[in-house]
């Protein structure tokens, strides 16, 4: 699982003059050890370091990998998904707060998502040779060339900008692998219900977090809900997303991935902030300080 749903940070744009996704469904994330917003995934070897083979019950493993090889054999699908996170204010005191995304994916190399949240509004295309982030409320966009396949794209999204479009483990080409790299630990926790629909329900340690799956019972091998926990941050903030509306045979016509221009006539586009910038950014903070 990689721990990219928390960012503990509403600030969005740098300036003016670049833009990056905010958490809670378009989200900044810290995928293969990668900073984003404060947060270093310490989950990578260490020179010298022994890596211990994970502990992961057999039923929990074979489940996970149902899920991650059924999510593969789809060639479209689309899901909703409703947030909730936490975000620590300097008092210590954990603020919650809300979002819905819709998420599109069409293999090998189109996706599109778009939030609706507490922090604002968001939209996201990728048609397998560029991405474009939105923001209409703020009136800025911005389009950055990426490599031709999900996988790639993604992978080049968290490396150079720290950010990927919401829940980005399940669009991957496999979904199991990405999930399990880096547990720790897994066990069966029981059947269990999310909005009426029975789930098993799994759980995972790993050195920075605790995460949980709800995968549904039955023929449709979905995840239905996600539950992440920082341990290892102030205050022990969480990540939650409830997904419905599964559509595993989805027709999606290639106008979603593609943006209309005429969308953008009105705003400004703007570059993306790096990892870099915000790096740079922090330290221009703690120096005015």
């Amino acid at each position: 699982m990689s721990q990219h749903y928390y960012t503990g940070s509403k600030k969005v744009l740098r300036k003016q003059s670049y833009l990056k996704f905010i958490n809670a469904g378009i989200l900044a994330l810290t995928l293969f050890g990668y900073v984003a917003n404060d947060i270093t995934s310490a989950d990578e070897a260490q020179p010298g370091k022994t890596v211990e083979k994970p502990i992961i019950d057999v039923r929990t493993d074979k489940l996970l990998k149902a899920m991650g090889d059924y999510l593969k054999s789809s060639g479209q699908f689309s899901f909703h998904v409703a947030i909730a996170f936490d975000e620590v204010i300097p008092s210590r005191q954990k603020i919650q707060y809300t979002a819905s995304s819709d998420v599109a994916v069409h293999r090998p190399n189109k996706v599109y998502a778009e939030r609706h949240g507490d922090l604002g509004d968001k939209r996201f295309w990728y048609d397998g040779k560029s991405m474009t982030l939105m923001d209409a409320k703020l009136g800025v966009y911005a389009t950055e060339v990426v490599p031709a396949d999900i996988d790639s794209a993604m992978d080049h999204l968290m490396e150079k900008y720290g950010f990927s479009p919401p829940l980005v483990d399940l669009v991957y080409e496999d979904p199991y692998q990405i999930l399990i790299e880096n547990a720790e630990f897994g066990f069966y926790a029981g059947l269990h219900n999310v909005a009426g629909v029975r789930c098993h329900h799994l759980a995972f340690v790993q050195k920075d977090i605790d995460w949980q799956i709800w995968i549904e019972d039955g023929k449709q091998l979905v995840p239905r809900k996600i539950v992440i926990t920082y341990k290892n941050a102030p205050e022990s903030p969480q990540f939650s997303a409830v997904l419905s509306e599964w559509d595993l045979d989805a027709h999606l016509p290639d106008t979603l991935f593609n943006i209309d221009l005429a969308d953008t006539k009105n705003l400004k586009k703007i570059k993306f902030m790096t990892i870099t910038d915000t790096i740079l950014d922090k330290s221009d903070s703690e120096e005015q300080k």
